[in-house]
């Protein structure tokens, strides 16, 4: 939330700002939410929805027309505060044309009642034009001064209304992150679950496997064995052909002698 306006103590003023009368039982002292300032209420009869209070809050006329018009106004109220001093001191500037009208009228009545202070009046007038000139000029290069700042400010707020922008982006997504991580926790004992199944299912296999694998070794030897007797076999069935033959060759010597 904004930061509220600092308001300005009733004991401080004595006029309103904006209409100059002067407060009374009847004209009563009013603060404006949005730059804090004492006005009266016909002045302050508007109001407005400031983010600093949160709903609708009396503003003055000024601040009213500033708020009213300026659909590009920051978050922030330092915006807002600117041009609110940029209003007083226009505010302040008229009161000063004033205060040098009722001055001039007051030499005039001056010079009315006495000749010679009349003459001071007019010899001391060029002076008192020049320094209002001179101070008319240095109200001129304020103000300017203060629309410098004040578009410093706005290229501020706007730089940082794109960086809460892009932090709000951010943000996003590491709650998108924060879901799918709090989803994989959850799902985390099926998983878990599912791989001790497997590794059981891994040294069952392994088992058949190395099973399969002495099998495989029992039949080589059992191989290897069978062909080793089935030589033997043949080498006696051909020893015994030979004896067969020579006993016959014998047989036929005997019955020649």
């Amino acid at each position: 939330m904004a930061q509220r306006a600092a308001w300005v103590p009733d004991e401080e003023v004595s006029e309103c700002p904006l209409c100059t009368q002067q407060f009374s039982r009847a004209k009563r002292k009013h603060h404006c939410r949005a730059c804090g300032r004492v006005v009266c209420g016909s002045c302050s009869g508007s109001k407005l929805f400031l983010s600093s209070y949160g709903k609708e809050e009396r503003v003055c006329d000024s601040c009213f027309d500033l708020l009213q018009h300026d659909k590009g106004r920051p978050v922030n109220e330092q915006f807002v505060e600117q041009k609110q001093i940029e209003a007083s001191l226009k505010a302040d500037l008229r009161e000063k044309q004033q205060q040098e009208e009722w001055f001039r009228s007051f030499l005039a009545q001056v010079a009315a009642a006495n000749g010679n202070a009349h003459a001071r009046a007019v010899e001391e007038l060029p002076q008192l034009i020049a320094n209002g000139q001179r101070r008319w000029r240095e109200t001129c290069q304020q103000l300017q001064k203060d629309g410098e700042e004040l578009e410093q400010l706005q290229e501020k707020g706007n730089q940082l209304e794109l960086q809460g922008r892009a932090r709000a982006s951010s943000l996003q997504e590491l709650q998108r992150t924060v879901q799918h991580m709090q989803k994989d926790l959850k799902e985390g004992p099926a998983l878990q679950s599912q791989c001790d199944e497997l590794q059981r299912s891994t040294i069952l296999l392994q088992q058949e496997l190395s099973g399969l694998q002495q099998r495989r070794a029992a039949l080589e030897d059992l191989q290897e064995r069978s062909e080793g007797s089935r030589s033997f076999v043949g080498s006696f069935v051909s020893m015994s052909t030979n004896g067969s033959s020579r006993m016959e060759q014998c047989q036929r010597s005997c019955q020649v002698m």
